[in-house]
């Protein structure tokens, strides 16, 4: 590779960057809606119309196992357990998901 060639590849490097450093800037203040999800299960229409107030729905996590951390309702994100802050709910997070293999 020549000097120019490199410089190119430099001046190339950087101007990546630079507009890397300007997409995240530019999505840093986007809002998305980021919920805890505890479980899921399915039901009839007859099982929902049964439903009264006591009843317990029965969901498809075991008492204690990690909650998923789902962004925009389609995308987990992460998984954690449910803490007390104050008088609400928290989620700690205990693991990072990625798509990234490896």
């Amino acid at each position: 590779m020549t000097t120019t060639d490199d410089a190119r590849a430099s001046a190339s490097s950087e101007s990546e960057q630079l507009a890397q450093r300007v997409r995240e800037a530019q999505f840093r203040n986007v809002t998305v809606e980021v919920s805890a999800w505890v479980g899921k299960t399915r039901l009839s229409f007859g099982e929902l119309s049964a439903l009264r107030p006591g009843h317990v729905i029965e969901l498809d996590q075991a008492v204690g196992a990690p909650i998923e951390i789902v962004l925009n309702r389609e995308v987990v994100l992460a998984r954690g357990e449910v803490v007390e802050v104050g008088d609400e709910y928290g989620v700690r997070i205990t693991e990072i998901v990625t798509d990234r293999a490896g």
